[in-house]
């Protein structure tokens, strides 16, 4: 059998690599065939994941590389979709492009389903099994369209990295799949691997070893999500500032996200001088990942970016989220992908929940396994609707307390559970009027049918 892997970003090709050589993707003597997508805005003006500085020597892993851009040029990955009467027709197509047998089994481990370009290719290969790997934290929560049935059909695994030890993805779990977990020991080998091969690089940045007494504070592009303003953004940045402050640490190592705007590091770099601390920026087209790898910061501060869980997880290192209450709020529409990450971070910061494996230590704190539970309910109500029960006792316990943060109350009126909305009275008064009217409509209707007179309600004045 040969492996058809689609990847669009390299931390999900490192993922990919720590499967194959931890022995979690199968044998050594598949066939591996990546293909890359540059999902982007502006795939020309944006390198792909096998282009980046350190992916190098991950691409040793794999029998082939696609550039699946190339491939459906001048279509964009994100909109390329194929109708079922042609996809025959480009199969047997790359078939031949990837010198695959027209008998040969094959099997599709793909990103997010059913979206493309993971959806295309799971169209165009109609009879391959189909895994899916995880994208980080994502993956805890549920995806927003349900599969198509051939789709769900053809669904074996979920190949996933721990970064929550003690809790399993909700992604897809009303399929039931096979579930295939990968140490984030296993992920970091690779990380390291990637931070040697970039050496020269995070050396140019004044990266290239430990920061004795530092902390990244790692951006996000909310402002261009319209999840905030320009201006609450950078206000955002300046509040982890004070934390690292706070923390009694002496140098800010500022790693703006790829795709934001540079407007902020000006004003980041001018209040670390007010404050007494030493500011590095690190602009670097390298994962935040790398960056930890070889700064070992005491401290990562974000809001809610998965980075703050690998930094955790695979380095150990504190980390603080800030702003989580206002992105609560803010978040657009309640089944927003980003719902579930968000609710991760702020809930294990917030000193009320913990991890499964650490419930012993943690004294008062609770699992985070119900609260997840129940917002993901919330999230999908028909594709998570075996997790109704557990979302209504949640609630029951939750009413009038800090947990109501995680909730809208219209979304819990539309699903009827504990903390909805009660309909005012006159609401109610104003219901049972129309009800009448409808009924004397119906019965004049009646009555005029009795001799023989047929009329329309709708046009039966209201006076009867």
């Amino acid at each position: 059998m040969t492996q058809i892997i689609e990847i669009s970003t390299q931390y999900q090709l490192a993922n990919i690599s720590a499967l194959i050589r931890a022995g979690r993707l199968g044998e050594p003597s598949e066939r591996r065939i990546l293909v890359v997508a540059n999902n982007s805005f502006a795939p020309e003006l944006t390198p792909a994941a096998d282009d980046m500085p350190g992916s190098t020597g991950l691409l040793a892993d794999f029998d082939a590389v696609v550039d699946w851009n190339a491939t459906i040029w001048p279509n964009h990955p994100k909109a390329f979709g194929i109708s079922g009467e042609r996809a025959p027709i480009m199969e047997r197509a790359l078939r031949r492009e990837w010198d695959l047998a027209d008998d040969e089994d094959l099997e599709l481990i793909v990103e997010s389903l059913p979206s493309h370009p993971a959806g295309a290719l799971t169209q165009i290969f109609a009879t391959a099994d189909i895994s899916v790997h995880s994208d980080g934290l994502m993956s805890y929560g549920p995806i927003r369209n349900p599969l198509t049935l051939p789709q769900w059909q053809r669904l074996t695994t979920i190949y996933y990295t721990d970064l929550l030890p003690g809790m399993t993805p909700r992604q897809l779990a009303e399929h039931n799949p096979n579930r295939v977990v990968l140490p984030t020991a296993d992920l970091a080998v690779v990380i390291d691997e990637m931070t040697a091969e970039v050496a020269d690089e995070l050396a140019s940045a004044h990266l290239d070893a430990p920061i004795e007494g530092s902390a990244i504070v790692l951006g996000q592009y909310l402002a261009q999500l319209d999840l905030i303003t320009a201006e609450e953004e950078l206000d955002l940045h300046l509040q982890m500032l004070d934390v690292v402050k706070a923390a009694g640490l002496t140098t800010v190592i500022f790693k703006p996200h790829p795709t934001s705007a540079r407007t902020t590091t000006g004003p980041l770099r001018q209040r670390c001088e007010e404050l007494g601390l030493d500011f590095v920026l690190a602009d670097v087209p390298l994962l935040a990942e790398i960056v930890v790898s070889a700064t070992r910061p005491e401290l990562v501060v974000s809001c809610f970016s998965t980075g703050l869980a690998t930094a955790k997880g695979l380095y150990g290192c504190e980390t603080a989220a800030v702003g989580t209450t206002t992105l609560l709020s803010a978040l657009a529409p309640y089944q927003n992908s980003n719902r579930i990450p968000l609710t991760i971070i702020d809930a294990l910061h917030s000193g009320r929940y913990v991890l499964p494996g650490d419930l012993t230590e943690a004294g008062a704190a609770k699992d985070l396994n119900p609260l997840i539970d129940a917002v993901t309910y919330c999230m999908q109500s028909d594709s998570a609707s075996y997790l109704r029960q557990n979302a209504s006792e949640f609630l029951s316990g939750a009413v009038g307390g800090p947990d109501m943060r995680y909730f809208k109350r219209k979304r819990l009126t539309k699903l009827d559970l504990p903390g909805q909305q009660h309909i005012p009275r006159h609401r109610k008064t104003l219901s049972a009027a129309k009800q009448r009217l409808v009924s004397k409509a119906k019965r004049t209707q009646h009555v005029l049918k009795d001799y023989g007179i047929t009329v329309d309600p709708s046009k039966l004045r209201k006076n009867g």
